[in-house]
């Protein structure tokens, strides 16, 4: 938790219990603290630090803990404080809560439920500033740090929700799920995450999928010497190597059972062991997880464990499909176009206007890696000025056998038909879909067969039969 928040203060007079709380925090990895034993010198020190958290002793010599906590919560009603106390006395614990106490702990404090308050306290704090930034970030619709988005091509007004929603939830230490089909861009996501966070560790990735619960413990947690045969040294794992930083776990969905289970200790305690030793470490790193797989689906097969899910989705992003915001098709386009000429020396060719009606006609299983793809391999292979369509033609063809060459457009909600008043007739129906078709092809009859979902031979019949009509 280095450096991501404000520190706690630790005030009491007793020194050795100050010590105590030190190594109970530290041992969970938060090192940002402030010991005080005069109480005197908290209130003042505030303003200068900031403060994320206060333990307070409730007897301190000089200055009542119960002076100490009312002026806490009159000019600092955000802090959460915990009072620390031998009395036993209900009334105390009673008068403490009513004046704002967060919690209230009896001396002498076990380890564990003093962290289990503190960890609660800090929990409860982070929600509240979330909320709070992700309300400002909705109200504003404007982006506070709009470079850290540069590398994800988009127009789109559903990746610019996403984009303000990853700007509120950045500096959370929980976890984060990113969801969505293969080629959407979830790594991208991710390491535009740990960029905002502000995070001093690396960002580290690793494709979980294949991985059995020995491989799965070997490259997270890494081994001491000696763990197994050929363990002649000991390795640290990413968990280690993302200290501080974003460990990134591509195809959570694929993990098998056993490796679940360690991961979940490791999301609820911060705690993993190496392989070959039951010494227990701690871990500071936050974890963004990746699936393509729906894990509510998995969930009910028993695939995947509800616990570890409802971990997983303290925050959660979803990336829609290509076929969702065709809007970002012109800029895709042109981005990958111009970046394909320029690997392969060659002057980016113009776009005819077709090209897009032709991409807007497939549903583009493999999302943006695939389209990247398809316009790298189509320009290879031409040399002219304007970029010919034909090699992409053929690719949709392929992978659309035994329609004749007609490519069925996937309807989203957005384009459904809608009308008003009198009914259209089958007619005239029929009569608008041919000349919207024609116009979005720029008069190309192939392709607008191909939007129509039809042979071309099919539309001319309809065309001519139009015609008689009239």
């Amino acid at each position: 938790m280095k450096n991501e928040q404000p520190p706690i203060f630790l005030v009491d007079d007793d020194p050795v219990s100050l010590s105590l709380y030190r190594t109970i925090l530290e041992y969970h990895g938060i090192d940002q603290l402030r010991l005080f034993q005069d109480a005197t010198q908290v209130l003042p020190q505030i303003p200068l630090t900031g403060c994320s958290l206060i333990l307070l002793d409730l007897h301190m010599p000089d200055v009542s803990g119960q002076d100490i906590l009312r002026c806490i919560k009159a000019d600092h009603p955000a802090i959460p404080v915990i009072v620390v106390t031998a009395d036993e006395h209900v009334d105390t614990a009673v008068e403490c809560m009513k004046l704002g106490a967060f919690d209230y702990l009896r001396k002498p404090v076990e380890g564990s439920r003093l962290w289990a308050s503190v960890r609660h306290a800090l929990e409860i704090g982070e929600l509240q500033q979330e909320v709070g930034s992700l309300s400002r970030r909705i109200k504003s619709k404007k982006l506070a740090n709009p470079e850290a988005f540069a590398g994800i091509i988009t127009d789109s007004e559903s990746m610019k929700s996403i984009f303000r929603y990853i700007e509120a939830i950045a500096g959370s230490r929980k976890p984060i799920l990113v969801s969505g089909e293969s080629g959407t861009g979830k790594e991208l996501i991710a390491k535009v995450i740990h960029a905002l966070s502000r995070r001093e560790g690396s960002f580290v990735a690793v494709n979980v999928a294949g991985l059995d619960d020995t491989m799965f413990s070997d490259t997270l947690f890494g081994h001491v010497r000696g763990a197994f045969t050929g363990a002649e040294g000991e390795r640290k794992g990413l968990v280690e190597n993302a200290a501080a930083g974003t460990l990134f776990l591509d195809e959570i969905g694929e993990l098998t059972p056993g490796s679940q289970i360690k991961l979940l200790r490791l999301l609820e305690e911060g705690e993993f062991y190496p392989l070959g030793t039951d010494r227990v470490r701690t871990s500071s790193a936050r974890i963004v997880a990746a699936t393509n797989a729906d894990l509510r689906i998995e969930q009910d097969a028993e695939q995947f464990r509800k616990d570890l899910y409802f971990r997983l989705i303290a925050h959660h992003i979803e990336v829609p499909p290509l076929r969702e915001r065709l809007e970002d098709l012109p800029l895709l386009v042109e981005y990958f176009l111009a970046q394909a000429a320029a690997e392969l020396g060659r002057k980016k060719p113009e776009v005819p206007v077709e090209l897009y009606a032709l991409l807007e006609s497939y549903d583009f299983p493999g999302n943006v890696r695939e389209l990247q793809s398809l316009l790298f391999d189509s320009i290879s292979v031409q040399s002219g000025r304007t970029f010919s369509t034909a090699a992409i033609k053929d690719y949709l063809d392929k992978r659309r056998p035994g329609t004749g060459g007609a490519v069925p457009v996937p309807v989203a909600a957005s384009a459904r038909l809608s009308y008003r008043g009198r009914f259209p007739t089958l007619q005239e129906a029929e009569e608008y879909l041919i000349t919207e078709a024609l116009k979005k092809s720029g008069g190309n009859q192939s392709l607008a067969a191909r939007l129509l979902g039809i042979n071309q031979s099919t539309l001319s019949r309809r065309q001519k039969k139009q015609r008689a009509v009239t």
